[in-house]
């Protein structure tokens, strides 16, 4: 297994265990800006640990068992070793390709999205610029841009909470976490928990920014107003579209009381969680070592009895076995 096939699968199980904490734990909870941060965390994690090779435990492949394979799975390959396959070309050429298809993508994503803004121009509002457009996704925001449907007033009060929310996407740089997370599992697309990371980080951005739309006791308007503007958000697309999926969850996270008194609980927790990580990548597989002397060790200490050599040489192996 060479160095890189390694790497993918640390990487996998690093962001593997990272998300399975956040389901148990942390999901649909409203310490959000603490999830925003855990989950742009956990991907900086999973690329950084499979680099570790600290090496603090060594244990031998005496018998094949799940833990001793997994570690060997876990385990980078040493200088000097090269268990690639005749494939592995073949199959980083195809890895490759597929990760600039992705990226070809988004980058084509971004390109639409400043030729909206060179077609409808721009007014400038203090540190943003404003679009005023036809297109039915609008509005919608990518980075500092903000882009608004023409028949969406800004003065009713519908309005006033879109633009609300869309504004708290650009003040908080939502886009800027999109575009690294994005660009990591365009990359990295054959760990599958980099899109569900994605997936999730998307969702608490939306939460963020529903929050500080919405204004004490009006979780019922704006409720009404999600489910009768509610369309499907975009598959790889960069920008924050403010009626996306999944409007059942933000339902209900606006419904929800405070969860304050288990949070510090469940935030503290993830230490243990590294800790864990760092150990599963501490491990060092090293070959069953064989003491026993070789036929032409032997015949050389002792010329001139080779026959005597051979048999010496079967029976040490044969106790040293039992």
């Amino acid at each position: 297994m060479t160095f890189l096939f390694a790497y993918i699968i640390r990487s996998i199980v690093a962001s593997g265990i990272l998300y399975a904490w956040y389901l148990v734990a942390l999901r649909n909870r409203k310490f959000h800006v603490y999830n925003r941060v855990y989950l742009l965390s956990a991907v900086a994690a999973s690329l950084i640990l499979p680099f570790a090779n600290f090496k603090c435990f060594d244990i031998t492949q005496a018998e094949s068992t799940t833990f001793k394979s997994l570690i060997s799975a876990l385990s980078l390959p040493e200088a000097g070793r090269h268990g690639a396959s005749l494939n592995a070309p073949v199959l980083i050429t195809c890895m490759t390709m597929i990760s600039l298809f992705l990226l070809t993508v988004m980058v084509l994503k971004i390109i639409r999205v400043h030729r909206i803004k060179r077609a409808y121009g721009c007014i400038r509002l203090g540190n943003i610029d404003f679009i005023e457009t036809g297109i039915r996704e609008a509005p919608f925001s990518f980075f500092n841009n903000l882009f608004w449907r023409e028949d969406i007033s800004t003065t009713d009060s519908n309005g006033k909470r879109i633009f609300r929310h869309e504004m708290t996407h650009i003040r908080q740089r939502h886009s800027y976490d999109k575009m690294c997370v994005q660009t990591v599992t365009c990359i990295w697309w054959m760990n599958p928990f980099y899109w569900l990371i994605q997936k999730e980080l998307n969702v608490v951005h939306e939460f963020m920014a529903d929050a500080a739309a919405v204004e004490e006791g009006d979780t019922g308007s704006f409720a009404m107003m999600l489910l009768q503007c509610h369309n499907q958000g975009r598959h790889l697309d960069p920008s924050h579209y403010f009626f996306q999926s999944p409007v059942l969850r933000r339902l209900k996270m606006i419904a929800s009381p405070g969860n304050r008194s288990s949070g510090l609980l469940r935030k503290c927790l993830v230490l243990p969680l590294i800790a864990l990580l760092s150990i599963l990548f501490s491990f060092k597989m090293s070959p069953i070592k064989n003491d026993a002397p070789t036929v032409q060790q032997i015949e050389k200490e002792y010329p001139s009895s080779p026959q005597s050599a051979r048999s010496f040489s079967i029976k040490y192996r044969y106790w040293t076995d039992i």
